[in-house]
């Protein structure tokens, strides 16, 4: 599943005029508005919301031979797997030894790939016209992509349904805020602050006041982060993303999505719901890791133009992970955000085509929840709309999640009050987190990942880790991350920049267990939950009547686990998991990230933005 990865500050431009007013009641953050030095005097009467959507399916690259995938048949391959010349499906990693070398800034060599060009098209098939004029074609180098999220050595095949940037832009008097959410498994923040540059660049000032991005975690998505590579062993031998596509694609596709949203504003409407989905969540999702709490929270919006009909959009908002294919998929997918936003969109069907849901139009943005500790549908028996039991590891499957969740949104918005002209406000503060996995320094010593490491920082100033000299307490790497809560009204958005665990957000009431047991008796590394704080935790200490935790929220620094459940292997630690389920430790920076990330918190969420 995911790894671990590294954020250095966002830069928020704060296009505002000087203020009228305070800062409002505590302290406050490092950035934020109303209110501060150079930041308008907030809202008035005037909400307007745009939505903008770019597709981020990457086109032009070469494809593997069926027969070099290492799994055949089903039930282990799904669908849409690939076919091999002995008629079966055919899935999953590249097989040992059809690899036979990797070189950094060149790529890999070996018998498992058509070397016809990205054009795809090699010499005889229908429609050839020659080598690829890019010499792509014959070259000896495979020019494709590799799938994130879980092991190495699996690469695109085919595709599903497209990858999407989906932005909404809210704007308020001089107030204007955009949530982005992204179909990949997570975004470093080095690529989140060019997103946000990007977006500066292509609109008139003052332009966006801010914007967070949010990625949605699926599991089918290509490499944005770099260790998800691949390689003739078993480590990764070079990086394993596409620069000029996250550069030209996701990050400019992005930030075109974000400006089309804030030009296309126009006065409207805002309606809200939230729901608690109980007993269903036994059908949907579980929680791998002890103690069983999931926050089965689903939040919806919808937005209309000021007759109250004519649809913009829509937001839906809940936690797990989409990574219903597992390991044995070679398909592109943005897995149930697809399905969802479809149903969300143009409504809910059955397999007769008798409709079950009418959908509300217009363009919907999911954003990912808290999903760390580890909410997964892999293992449960979903049910389809038609309540017929869908496969383990299959497209029905993720299909019957966004299903199930579509219609629960639309009947929630069935009964949804609208926010007359919310007030908007936002603030963030910057956080240093010590590296501490040993793994993941090696990785970024290797230059798997493209992102900055810092010894210090001081207002604004941060010195760099000096990777000449050995890691110790005076060179020891850190990354700077932000948290973030952006207030529409009696909406609260916070951002989690990572894999957040539920119960950081919701505690553990019993109720978020949902008749399992939160700890198992046969767990032999439980958590020691007596060490666990009481309260108020994160949506508590958010306030609002509708709080929303977005996870894997400008940044991805992994894992993100309670030091009252953090357990390393004994004599491997960060490289094998302890004993009890303690996967999320070998992809987690370290004991010491949560702590500091609450400390953050604290400051961030004990500020309330002036009236």
């Amino acid at each position: 599943m995911s790894r671990a990865a590294w954020a250095v500050v966002a830069v928020v431009v704060m296009a505002c005029e000087p203020p009228d007013k305070g800062p409002g009641t505590g302290t406050p953050p490092e950035r934020f508005c109303p209110g501060a030095e150079g930041c308008k005097k907030g809202s008035d009467k005037n909400l307007k919301i745009g939505v903008g959507s770019a597709t981020l399916t990457p086109k032009g690259y070469e494809l593997p031979k069926p027969d070099a995938l290492d799994r055949v048949g089903t039930p282990a391959c799904h669908e849409m797997a690939v076919v091999g010349t002995d008629g079966q499906k055919r899935c999953g990693k590249i097989s040992a030894g059809r690899i036979t070398s990797c070189t950094k800034g060149v790529g890999c060599r070996g018998d498992f790939f058509f070397d016809c060009g990205r054009d795809q098209k090699c010499p005889g098939a229908a429609g050839y016209v020659g080598p690829d004029a890019d010499g792509s074609e014959g070259d000896g180098v495979f020019q494709g992509f590799w799938l994130a999220g879980y092991g190495l050595n699996i690469p695109l095949a085919n595709v599903h349904d497209d990858l999407l940037s989906r932005c909404v832009v809210f704007l308020n008097g001089d107030v204007s805020v955009g949530l982005c959410s992204v179909d990949v498994v997570g975004l470093f923040r080095d690529d989140v602050e060019r997103i946000r540059a990007a977006v500066a660049k292509k609109l008139p000032a003052p332009g966006l006041d801010y914007l967070l991005v949010s990625s949605t975690h699926t599991h089918h998505g290509v490499d944005t982060e770099g260790q998800w590579g691949p390689s003739s062993g078993s480590i990764p031998e070079v990086r394993g993303v596409d620069d000029d596509w996250l550069r030209d694609v996701l990050i400019e596709g992005t930030a075109q999505a974000a400006a089309d949203a804030f030009t296309s504003a126009r006065p409207a409407r805002l309606f809200a719901g939230q729901t608690r989905l109980g007993e269903k969540m036994n059908q949907l999702i579980r929680d791998s890791r002890d103690p069983y709490v999931i926050d089965d929270t689903l939040t919806v919006l919808k937005f209309t133009e000021k007759d109250g009909k004519t649809a913009i959009g829509s937001l839906v908002s809940w936690g797990n992970h989409p990574e219903a294919l597992a390991d044995t998929n070679n398909t592109l997918s943005s897995d149930y955000p697809w399905s969802l936003r479809e149903g969300v969109e143009k409504g809910v069907f059955n397999k007769a085509g008798q409709q079950l849901r009418a959908g509300l139009g217009g363009t919907t943005v999911f954003l990912e929840g808290a999903v760390g500790g580890l909410m997964t549908s892999l293992g449960v028996a979903v049910p389809d709309v038609d309540g017929a039991v869908t496969g383990q590891r299959t497209i029905a499957k993720m299909k019957a999640v966004g299903d199930l969740l579509a219609i629960s949104a639309l009947d929630v918005l069935a009964q949804a009050t609208e926010l007359p002209a919310p007030p908007l406000a936002f603030g963030s503060q910057s956080l240093l987190i010590r590296v501490e996995n040993q793994i993941f320094q090696i990785a970024q010593q290797a230059s798997l990942f493209k992102r900055r490491v810092y010894l210090s920082c001081d207002q604004g100033s941060c010195a760099p880790f000096d990777d000449k000299k050995a890691i110790s307490e005076t060179n020891f790497p850190k990354v700077l991350s932000e948290v973030a809560k952006v207030q529409v009204g009696p909406l609260r958005f916070v951002a989690a920049p990572g894999e957040l665990f539920p119960e950081l957000a919701v505690g553990y009431d019993t109720s978020y267990a949902f008749g399992n047991p939160q700890v198992k008796a046969d767990n032999r590394n439980p958590p020691n939950l007596s060490q666990a704080p009481a309260g108020p935790y994160l949506k508590q200490q958010l306030g609002g009547e509708l709080p929303v935790v977005v996870g894997l929220a400008n940044d991805h620094v992994g894992y993100l686990v309670p030091p009252w459940n953090y357990v390393l292997h004994p004599s491997r630690p960060y490289l094998d998991e302890a004993d009890g389920d303690h996967y999320e430790e070998t992809n987690s920076l370290g004991p010491s990230a949560v702590p500091t990330l609450l400390e953050a918190y604290g400051k961030l969420l004990s500020w309330e933005p002036a009236p």
